[in-house]
């Protein structure tokens, strides 16, 4: 795993406190979940369609604990329904989850911090509990990922960090996640600071929450990058996918806005397949998307 620095709110923070994953085979297989911790029937659905997978572990886009990222919330919103995916021994014992990645000693849940999260001083509550800093990077096989906070300033940080690291990242494929989509066609509409280079840095995808829906976004000025809005995996209310349309002469879309549910993603060293399934039919994927090296 390959480390680096970055100023946070004044602080100089290491990233460290994560281990990857075990990578024992040919093929990793991870889901995606986004804007979900809201201890919600809706949240409960995806969560059990997403258990009924067979995952390496779980990343997210944002927004793990609403409504004000409280520490008193932490648990219902997110420990009911996914500790077995998270190991955090460094957090305090309350906040400690006790499923199957504790037994392992390996955690398998990846966040990315989102809006939510920040609403308490410095996202203490959300630091707290996954004990690690808010950007970070990590390799499993064939995919190195990057998690990025897009919601602090200061963003030249970021973004001479990321570049640097994609720069020497050797996997296939590599992968940006973060909460505010670059581009969107939803309520909250482009973020545009996000609006990096990323494919010309190396990054085939990027993988972004906020608004409460799915969708998948070509940009036909840079083939070789796909966008990803996954934010409909348990909040109650969805957002609509025209609000803010999408210049249709650059940009093709695929997008969901009327239900609930989560990514599963199949990568190997020559393919990633890309397929959003919704809580209400776990068998047939409404969107799939192949990417091949």
């Amino acid at each position: 795993m390959r480390y680096s620095f970055l100023f946070l709110i004044g602080i100089l923070v290491c990233h460290i406190g994560y281990s990857q994953p075990p990578y024992t085979g040919d093929t990793v297989t991870f889901a995606v979940i986004g804007d979900y911790g809201q201890d919600t029937k809706e949240e409960g659905e995806v969560a059990d369609m997403v258990k009924s997978w067979s995952l390496d572990f779980v990343i997210t886009t944002g927004d793990n604990n609403y409504l004000l990222g409280s520490r008193r919330s932490l648990q219902k919103n997110i420990g009911k329904y996914y500790g077995d995916y998270i190991y955090n021994p460094s957090a305090p014992a309350d906040l400690q989850c006790h499923g199957k990645a504790a037994s392992d000693k390996v955690n398998r849940f990846f966040p990315s911090p989102g809006n939510h999260d920040w609403y308490t001083r410095h996202a203490k509550p959300y630091r707290l509990y996954f004990g690690q800093p808010m950007d970070y990077n990590f390799a499993v096989g064939p995919i190195h990922f990057f998690s990025i906070n897009s919601g602090i300033s200061g963003e030249s940080d970021q973004r001479d960090s990321l570049r640097a690291e994609l720069s020497t990242a050797t996997e296939p494929f590599k992968f940006v996640y973060f909460h505010h989509p670059p581009y969107s066609p939803g309520e909250h509409g482009n973020a545009v600071k996000m609006q990096w280079p990323f494919a010309q840095w190396g990054a085939d995808a990027v993988l972004c929450g906020h608004e409460h829906f799915y969708a998948r976004i070509n940009d036909k000025t840079t083939p070789a990058l796909s966008y990803f809005i996954c934010g409909s995996s348990g909040n109650t209310h969805l957002y609509g996918c025209d609000v803010h349309p999408l210049d249709s002469s650059r940009f093709t879309i695929k997008c969901d806005d009327k239900h609930w549910g989560a990514m599963k993603v199949k990568v190997t060293k020559t393919t990633a397949i890309f397929e959003y399934y919704i809580a209400s039919d776990r068998i047939h994927p409404i969107d799939t998307y192949i990417m091949r090296k």
